[in-house]
């Protein structure tokens, strides 16, 4: 199986020059959703190769390593040509999360994959174990490659990761550098930071998403709302694709149309994330009346059922960052600790050493991709 047919979420050189024109970044930072950019790798066709492979080798399938290996070194390379320093950040996470399922336990419930295309369950056990072994070689191994970090949290949600490094400033943007995230989770747009883009992929839909814009975005209609009110529109309208469930009969449409008179009553973003994260209403003070309906239904649904409160917890990476900066718990500690650890540790295994390792591993990997991560 060729590399690019499990990672395929290339970008062309031409979207690369169009990204680094906006700042003429000299340093870019590649965040890579994993998961999210190996969905490939889910498919019926791919699930087989990989196990008949697992059947007919000496060594486990390492496909799904050797993938994001070629996908590095074509940034690398286009990084020489271009004569800009590429780092990467690449996050996932193994287990359901903790934090999300104690706020709701039906949060992405209908993702679970039980048969993978009708596959006997030996079949089903070896093709998961695969994934296993490739995403803690990826962790083991591309932790020890030079400008690589591999944030791989256990029973916590991943996709907050580059707005934590980014908004509690772990990683620091400055002068020329700006940063790409590749991922097509909409959850995403809350990282729409300034000098952060988004290559979104979908198909043969193919876009840059940068800041600005995302209300409008999101809407499908043109608006001056501020990116930072995307979770309260989402916590909202609800989130279909992670089952979080919203208010019933409010859509983007009927959103938009009260979204003013809603902020009137909650006021700023900020002033909401205080209530929420204390535990108290998102609204002071209500008018005695509210003549429009859609806007009773919202109001109503919160006073109820706390719904837009339960699931601001939910949908913010805001929310979420501030649960890592003051944990209350040894298992969100632990989470922020995990970071901070992979932050720090600066250790490069020699290049050598590092294609000695990976031989006795069974790594098949194209000539010259681990080459290139070293220049």
């Amino acid at each position: 199986m060729h590399p690019s047919s499990l990672l395929s979420y290339y970008p062309t050189y031409a979207i690369l020059d169009e990204i680094a024109s906006y700042g003429n970044y000299k340093k870019l930072t590649v965040f890579i959703d994993l998961k999210n950019t190996l969905q490939t790798t889910y498919m019926e066709h791919a699930i087989v190769n990989i196990i008949e492979n697992s059947k007919q080798m000496k060594f486990m399938d390492t496909s799904i390593f050797s993938s994001l290996i070629s996908f590095l070194a074509f940034h690398k390379i286009y990084g020489l040509k271009r004569g800009i320093h590429i780092d990467f950040v690449i996050f996932f996470e193994t287990g359901h999360s903790y934090y999300h399922h104690n706020i709701s336990k039906s949060y992405k419930i209908s993702r679970k994959i039980d048969d993978l295309y009708g596959l006997e369950r030996a079949d089903r056990e070896l093709f998961w174990n695969v994934l296993h072994n490739n995403f803690k070689l990826i962790d083991r191994a591309c932790n020890k490659l030079p400008g690589i970090k591999v944030v791989r949290l256990s029973h916590l949600e991943a996709d907050f990761v580059p707005y934590y490094l980014l908004s509690r400033k772990k990683i620091k943007l400055h002068g020329n550098n700006g940063c790409i995230l590749y991922s097509n989770d909409h959850d995403m747009l809350q990282c729409a930071f300034k000098d952060f883009f988004i290559f979104f992929k979908s198909g043969k839909n193919k876009k840059i998403i940068k800041s600005g814009n995302i209300m409008s975005i999101f809407f499908k209609k043109p608006c001056s709302y501020p990116d930072i009110l995307l979770p309260l529109a989402m916590a909202i309208i609800g989130d279909p694709g992670d089952d979080i469930i919203g208010i019933k009969g409010i859509g983007p449409s009927r959103l938009l149309s009260v979204f003013d008179e809603l902020l009137s009553l909650t006021g700023s973003i900020g002033e909401i994330y205080k209530k929420v994260y204390s535990g108290k209403d998102i609204f002071d003070s209500l008018p005695p009346s509210i003549s429009n309906k859609y806007l009773q239904m919202i109001v109503d649904a919160e006073i109820k059922d706390k719904t837009i409160s339960k699931n601001l917890k939910l949908v913010s990476f805001e929310l979420l960052s501030r649960a890592l900066d003051d944990p209350n718990n040894i298992e969100i500690l632990e989470k922020r600790k995990s970071i901070e650890k992979v932050l720090e540790d600066n250790e490069v295994y020699p290049l050598n050493s590092m294609k000695e390792a990976l031989s006795r591993t069974g790594v098949l990997l194209e000539e010259g991709s681990i080459e290139f991560l070293y220049q």
